[in-house]
């Protein structure tokens, strides 16, 4: 199992991502953050890496958990959108 590959793209859901990535970090009992983002980038394509880049230059020390944070904030989809994509999929 590895970790998917996100570019950041409008149609990928970054809450899926973290849950394989997550899942794929406790099937191979790694909890050391360091070597967590190794396998982050690994995973990350495009605009997501170059915003991983980017903020990595400005925040050299930052953890897991602040990674996950800027990578949602940028990434989640509005609300609108979830309920849309959700609505259609119980008309079909």
């Amino acid at each position: 199992m590895e970790i998917p590959l996100f570019k950041g793209l409008g149609v990928e859901d970054i809450k899926f991502f973290w849950f394989v990535a997550d899942a794929v970090w406790k099937s191979q009992q790694i909890t050391d953050d360091d070597l967590n983002k190794a396998q982050l980038v690994i995973g990350l394509q495009d605009r997501a890496l170059s915003l991983y880049i980017k903020y990595c230059w400005t925040h050299p020390t930052m953890t897991m958990k602040e990674t996950q944070e800027v990578l949602n904030n940028e990434f989640k989809k509005p609300k609108s959108q979830a309920h849309s994509i959700k609505d259609f999929n119980e008309i079909q």
